[in-house]
């Protein structure tokens, strides 16, 4: 829990610093939207062979090697920037770079959480693994955005850096390797066609791919469209996006601890399910934040300043609010999907079900490709609003259609 709560600084505080960076230098929210497709491609690419990887090297030694890497990284991008010699391009680069290791952190990381918990207590240990990434999220979330407007983001990316080497030196203290499967020996290409025969046989875990590409698609993508709330609709600032960050993933901190008070819960494919209907409300409630503040008492008609709330604007308010309602969605979408995946392949096939599970959310380019579009044509609020009703027509599809999932 702790190496991911510092491996979180790294990832979340990455996202924010990177997408103001680029609306920044480029003032198009469509390039935006490019920037974190091309941060999130090479999942889709790479899920199944890093899951193979996974199944057939030590899991631990992987995850240190990946965080030092992307320690370099970071250090890089803020050199660059220090310097004044940072172009679009070097981001997009790094962008791509970065998603490479993600993929390979990933799948190692989730199926390392189950060979820790054991199947027992999976939940409870992806939970834990959650709430360190979604606490760490927040403090990186929130970190970077203060940088960015009090020092410069090269500082905001030396402070990712820092995070990454604190999360491996923490990962040097975890002896044992828990309850691993032994390492497979066979070559990589028949570790991916016996994989792809599981995947042929095994139809619930085929829809479970689905459901997490819908949901990176349609809902996660939505942090495609903060730097353009915050910036252009809000009028909050880089600092502002740190705190709609922060709210996304303090949102997700509250939806895991309450998940634990409950233990393994049944009936997952169910809850799952529900989550995108609350998932989708949300970020209908993002989208039209400015309406409803509009409507509440106070609000200011059109043209007059509205009654400030905590200092701050009404639509801010109900936007951080209905952020967080977002990031608790998706952290139960993680953590039910992810369990699930795990529990219906053989042991020996848990990291490839976890590159199954990273193909799926290799689908976010195609959503954040659509989100920046849909905000360059047509606003934010349209392409906020659109996505949560589509996520929710997803999930009411598949619960009503598909008989099976309700009740694994």
């Amino acid at each position: 829990m702790s190496a991911s709560f510092f491996d979180a600084i790294g990832h979340m505080g990455e996202q924010v610093v990177l997408s103001w960076l680029i609306l920044d230098l480029t003032d198009n929210p469509f390039m935006v939207g490019v920037a974190l497709a091309l941060r999130m491609a090479p999942l889709f690419f790479l899920g199944i062979p890093a899951g193979t990887i996974a199944d057939m090297v030590d899991r631990r030694l992987l995850i240190r090697l990946l965080n030092l890497v992307m320690a370099l990284l970071m250090v890089g991008i803020g050199a660059l920037l220090f310097l004044d010699i940072l172009l679009v391009w070097h981001l997009l680069a790094f962008a791509v770079a970065g998603g490479c290791m993600s993929a390979m952190h990933q799948a190692a990381r989730q199926s390392f959480a189950f060979d820790v918990a054991g199947r027992e207590h999976l939940v409870a240990g992806l939970a834990y693994v959650g709430l360190g990434m979604r606490l760490g999220g927040l403090a990186g979330a929130v970190a970077a955005g203060y940088l960015i407007d009090g020092i410069g983001a090269h500082m905001a990316y030396w402070m990712l850096a820092g995070g990454y080497i604190v999360s491996t030196l923490l990962l040097t203290l975890i002896r044992s390797p828990g309850q691993a499967a032994g390492r497979s020996r066979q070559p990589i290409m028949e570790n991916l066609r016996e994989f792809a025969g599981e995947l042929r046989r095994n139809n619930p875990l085929l829809i479970l791919v689905v459901i997490v590409a819908a949901t990176e698609t349609l809902g996660f993508s939505s942090g495609a469209a903060l730097p353009s709330l915050a910036r252009d609709v809000l009028d909050v600032g880089a600092e502002g996006l740190g705190w709609l960050n922060g709210f996304r993933s303090g949102g997700a901190v509250v939806a895991i601890l309450l998940l634990s008070l409950f233990g393994e819960v049944g009936r997952r494919g169910a809850l799952l399910l529900l989550n995108l209907l609350v998932f989708g409300a949300a970020l209908l409630l993002v989208g039209q934040s400015s309406v409803v503040a509009a409507l509440l008492p106070g609000g200011g008609a059109p043209g007059e300043p509205a009654a400030l709330i905590l200092g701050q604007s009404p639509a801010f308010v109900i936007a951080l609010l209905a952020t967080g309602i977002v990031g608790g969605a998706m952290a139960l979408s993680d953590i039910f999907s992810q369990s699930m995946m795990q529990n219906i392949v053989p042991n020996d096939q848990r990291g490839r079900a976890m590159g199954a599970w990273i193909v799926g959310i290799g689908t976010a380019p195609i959503g954040n490709l659509q989100v920046g579009a849909i905000i360059r044509a047509a606003g934010v609020g349209i392409a906020l609003s659109a996505n949560g009703i589509a996520l929710a027509f997803v999930g009411a599809a598949i619960f009503a259609f598909y008989g099976k999932m309700r009740r694994m």
